[in-house]
């Protein structure tokens, strides 16, 4: 039985099946099991061993844990607990029951419909709340901590049933005082501001710019610009912000078309000077004639929109890696 070591008294964590897996970590759902029958489902995310002996990965791993472990906002998943075992750092965060943005809108795409607009702006304005919680973050010293998520994307938007929209992974979030020795190009291509992609100095209205593109994404179900292409030309559209606007709706209201173009604006000057002003200008747009969606409206949305999928958990523990039994995890 595989272990590792947890600090919380007599806690353990049941690793119930894999998640996601990537090129640098792994994530687990997992229960937490506690005294006299106490069990919570958790997610685990888990460094690669190969990467335990990287110092570099090693760092930002840390840094992500401690960076999110203070942004306590219903549109952020929240991270529990750091630890690690035989130099393997792991992290235990909130489990969102639900899909990700991207399956959401794939999903659309193969059903050949575009996402609502309003649950589209719905949607995008949850995310820019989030967004405008860790920008507006200060220190124990009182100054604005300058955080940047730098990788928002529809893989790291995460809808629970419930209808709530959750941001995560902030793996390569930075604080904008960092160096210009510390800078390279991270995230992804496809939504990355010019201003990233050039290896400039960023600030909160990368993110804003990273979730114009979500937002073109969703009310058209394209992408705006061509993601076919080898990296190398993506990055030349990203840093010369190359969007085909001929993809936006013809029906598209004119006030979500001026929104997109002041969010995918080349000068981070005219874009917002504010994410919360953002989320305020796409609240008035779904709000401003009375009623307008909520999460209840996105949850039963998508209850009917996706009845095989949505809320269904697996049969029972999963094979994780080569092995045929549920992993636990228990303190020493």
């Amino acid at each position: 039985m595989n272990t590792l070591r947890v600090l919380e008294g007599r806690e353990r964590y049941e690793l119930i099946h894999l998640i996601a897996e990537g090129g640098m970590g792994t994530v687990f759902k997992a229960r937490k099991i506690g005294v006299a029958g106490f069990e919570k489902v958790v997610a685990i995310k888990m460094m690669r061993n190969k990467f335990s002996d990287s110092e570099a990965y090693v760092r930002n791993f840390i840094s992500e844990a401690k960076l999110v472990a203070n942004l306590i906002h219903e549109n952020i998943v929240q991270i529990y607990h750091l630890d690690r075992f035989n130099d393997v750092y792991y992290f235990v965060i909130e489990y969102v029951d639900g899909v990700s943005l991207y399956e959401f809108i794939d999903f659309h795409a193969k059903l050949k419909k575009r996402t609502p607009l309003d649950l589209a702006i719905f949607i995008a304005a949850r995310v820019a709340r989030g967004l405008a919680y860790a920008h507006s973050r200060r220190g124990p010293d009182g100054k604005p901590l300058g955080i940047v998520h730098c990788d928002v994307c529809p893989h790291n938007i995460l809808i629970n049933t419930e209808g709530v929209p959750k941001i995560t992974d902030f793996g390569i979030a930075r604080i904008t005082s960092k160096s210009a020795a510390e800078r390279h190009v991270s995230g992804k291509l496809a939504f990355m501001a010019p201003e990233q992609a050039r290896l400039e100095e960023v600030d909160f209205r990368a993110d804003l710019y990273a979730l114009g593109i979500v937002l073109f994404y969703m009310v058209s179900g394209k992408m705006a610009r061509d993601v076919t292409l080898p990296p190398n030309e993506q990055l030349a559209l990203a840093r010369e912000n190359r969007i085909d606007w001929t993809l936006l709706p013809e029906e598209l209201p004119e006030e979500v078309a001026d929104m997109l173009r002041r969010m995918l604006a080349t000068d981070p000057g005219e874009r917002y000077s504010d994410t919360a002003l953002l989320a305020r200008d796409l609240e008035y747009f779904i709000y401003k004639d009375g009623y307008g969606p909520t999460i209840v409206t996105l949850a039963d949305y998508m209850r009917r929109l996706m009845p095989g999928r949505f809320g269904i958990e697996p049969a029972g523990p999963e094979t994780i890696g080569d092995s045929d039994r549920t992993v636990v995890i228990t303190p020493q």
